[in-house]
């Protein structure tokens, strides 16, 4: 097997090359980390390290007297006479070692926290941060301050204190805009973003603070552009506030126009009738010209939401019709109103087309209703009811109030309303 001593010069050489440079890694590795992995990695490293350097000096020795073989010391002369493997074998060993203990010095610098870890983190935040004494002097700053610094002066921070005085002023570079004053002053940048700034007392040292509140600022501006937007469709709306009370009359009054036309309708028909036939008791058409008269009175003549009910009781007694209200009446004027309202397009669709002489309404309320159902005493109809008329208007003014409305026909003309408690109740 081949020997050190049978190598050609130029391999020995950089086999002696090598040793020496792993020769002084060792040896700057015992001083500069050894102590710091511990007694037991220092002794390892310490032998490892003396392991290449004993065999850089054997080697070594052997090359200037190879000419005089017998000036070569015994030792060197075994040493060199040993196959190559095994010196290779120890020092593949001890350079293995050196480079774990390197590659754990290396791992335990970055996990550990000291000022060069501090300040690189530091300088990867994305808010600005500067410590200074109170007379301005900087202590720390990172490096996002210092382009903030650039970017709304033009110049690095220099003393904390008049950097501040400067913010307070607003003296900016061009292009720069000032937000907001006071403690916490802020600015758009030319880029488009805005940082706002701080400044505490920590101890014995101040702390100025940057914060980017770009999308903040934009939220603000969004929310303040909604509010305009909303205080004009407030005003709208109160506008057409003020302006419902005529709308809502003017409607009841065409539909009252309609009614009125209908009853006046029937009745002239009717008269024109028994006239052309001659006869001369006229006493049951001018009854039904009565009835007419007084429910058009009913339906026409304004009434204060807490009489409706008894506005109706009275306007139907009038002309014979007796009106019970069973139940609790709901304390809602509008309410009120609505169901008192339905009891007029009930009581006179029941005079004029089942010839009834009562009218029943019973009223309650659930967790979430109000409910009103009308019966009468009238003919019952002989198949389900065509709504039109009166009925159609009725329909009309439960569901313009959000709420539903339901006809049977049978066993006996039943009409049921019920309202949602949550629904705007200005109906």
């Amino acid at each position: 097997m081949t020997a050190f001593i049978s190598l050609p010069m130029i391999i020995k050489t950089l086999l002696l090359t090598l040793l020496l440079l792993t020769s002084v890694c060792g040896i700057c590795a015992v001083f500069l980390i050894g102590k710091k992995q511990g007694k037991a990695s220092l002794a390892l490293l310490t032998l490892s390290t003396a392991l290449i350097t004993a065999m850089l000096l054997l080697y070594a020795s052997v090359i200037p007297a190879e000419r005089a073989k017998p000036n070569i010391p015994g030792v060197s002369r075994w040493f060199s006479d040993l196959p190559l493997m095994i010196p290779i074998s120890v020092y593949v060993l001890c350079f293995t070692f050196l480079i774990i203990m390197i590659a754990r010095e290396v791992k335990r610098q970055k996990m550990s926290i000291g000022p060069t870890s501090i300040k690189e983190s530091l300088d990867r935040l994305g808010s600005g941060l500067c410590f200074s004494y109170p007379n301005g002097l900087v202590v720390l700053t990172n490096h996002k301050m210092n382009l903030l610094s650039d970017a709304i002066f033009q110049k690095p921070i220099q003393n904390a204190r008049l950097f501040w005085d400067a913010l307070e002023r607003g003296e900016t570079a061009e292009g720069v805009t000032r937000l907001s004053g006071g403690d916490q002053p802020a600015f758009k940048l030319p880029d488009g973003t805005v940082y706002s700034f701080k400044r505490e007392k920590t101890g014995g040292f101040y702390e100025i603070t940057a914060a980017d509140v770009t999308r903040q600022h934009a939220l603000v501006n969004e929310l303040r552009e909604r509010n305009i937007e909303l205080e004009k469709r407030n005003t709208r709306i109160m506008e057409y506030g003020s302006n419902v009370d005529e709308y809502v009359s003017a409607r009841e009054r065409l539909e009252t126009r309609v009614n009125v036309h209908g009853f006046l309708g029937q009745a002239l028909l009717m008269t024109q009738s028994r006239l052309s036939g001659g006869e001369t008791d006229l006493t049951d058409l001018l009854d039904i010209w009565q009835r007419n008269i007084e429910v058009l009175k009913m339906q026409s003549k304004p009434e204060k939401p807490a009489d409706s009910f008894k506005s109706l009781t009275s306007a139907a007694n009038a002309i014979g019709i007796t009106v019970s209200v069973h139940g609790k009446i709901p304390q809602s004027a509008p309410i009120q109103k609505l169901f008192a309202a339905i009891g007029a397009e009930a009581l006179t669709n029941a005079v004029r087309h089942a010839g009834a002489k009562r009218l029943e309404i019973h009223l309650s309320e659930t967790d979430t209703d109000y409910i009103s159902v009308y019966t009468n005493d009238g003919l019952l109809p002989p198949a389900p009811i065509a709504e039109g008329g009166g009925l159609t208007s009725a329909r009309r003014k439960v569901e313009s109030a959000g709420g539903e409305m339901t006809v049977a026909h049978a066993p006996r003309f039943t009409l049921t309303v019920s309202i949602r408690k949550e629904v705007n109740e200005d109906v």
